[in-house]
């Protein structure tokens, strides 16, 4: 139990962070059934404007990170208005390779504009450390994952709440029944860009912060579409579920697994809970069927 205790913790810890960029996958999907393939370049973007703001910048973490922020929203906004909004009824295939292409674009203008600047992000408790039992509980990862916790909690509010995240909602389920009541659709799909992109930028954040490694591209395969398949496309409290879960099952994994079969072997557990998943329940755990009027 000492050793399984602090592993599960482990986990859950990451799990929470997972949530919120699964969190940012899923508003996109909600909103107009985009599958934003290019997230972990704005999560790793968002992450390194906010280290270059502090180190080369000089300035205030939370000023660092609004201004991180107002960017990559506007970079969101921008995409939706000239790039997905033309492709609204053309193959989904059209819009993937859109979004992969921005993230190709994404990571060579990061590459260009701050590559090779400092990029780390100061956190005051980094090294520090509480014991409580067999537990080893660094503050810095504590606080990324409460935080995480509030970030996803005031997300599903707006959207059960709010009167835009409503419409975004309305959007959602009929477009041009939302349209032909009155809701301007470029707008809102276009908030709901900026708010995945806002997610994104506190993941990325949070991530860094967690200290969970580095993220690209591949980000988006290895954590964020297991998570939301898992959970289900359209769910944020499925996003949450499953990011634990995947989170426990990769420490568990870690901790069991790999000093057997090899280092990384933990690294394969969350495709193997995608396969399964599929197989049993395709629309995954809260994902909703797909509704069709004959």
């Amino acid at each position: 139990m000492d050793y399984f205790l602090p592993l599960l913790v482990s986990g859950l810890l990451s799990g929470a962070v997972y949530a919120v960029v699964g969190a940012a996958f899923v508003v996109v999907y909600r909103a107009s059934s985009v599958l934003n393939f290019s997230l972990g370049e704005w999560v790793s973007l968002g992450a390194r404007l906010t280290g270059v703001g502090v180190q080369t910048a000089g300035l205030p973490l939370p000023v660092a990170i609004l201004a991180a922020l107002a960017l990559l929203t506007a970079v969101a906004a921008a995409f939706n208005r000239f790039v997905v909004s033309r492709l609204i009824g053309r193959p989904v295939v059209a819009v993937v390779m859109a979004t992969l292409a921005l993230g190709v674009l994404m990571q060579a203008g990061a590459r260009f504009a701050v590559g090779g600047l400092p990029d780390e992000i100061p956190f005051p408790l980094a090294d520090a450390a509480w014991h409580v039992g067999p537990l080893v509980l660094p503050p810095a990862r504590l606080i990324a994952s409460g935080t995480a916790i509030v970030l996803l909690t005031a997300t599903v509010a707006f959207f059960r709440f709010a009167r835009s995240g409503l419409a975004i909602r309305a959007l959602a389920d009929d477009p041009q029944a939302a349209a032909g009541s009155g809701i301007a659709v470029v707008r809102y799909l276009t908030l709901a860009w900026a708010i995945s992109a806002a997610l994104a930028v506190a993941g990325g954040v949070l991530w860094r912060i967690d200290g969970l490694g580095g993220f690209s591209m591949a980000l988006v395969l290895a954590k964020v579409l297991p998570v939301v398949v898992i959970g289900g496309l359209n769910s944020f409290g499925g996003a949450l579920v499953a990011a634990a879960l995947v989170g426990v099952a990769e420490s568990l994994a870690a901790g069991y697994l790999d000093p057997m079969l090899g280092a990384g072997f933990s690294g394969v557990v969350a495709a193997s809970l995608v396969i399964v998943m599929l197989c049993i329940r395709p629309n995954g755990l809260f994902g909703a069927a797909p509704v069709a009027r004959v």
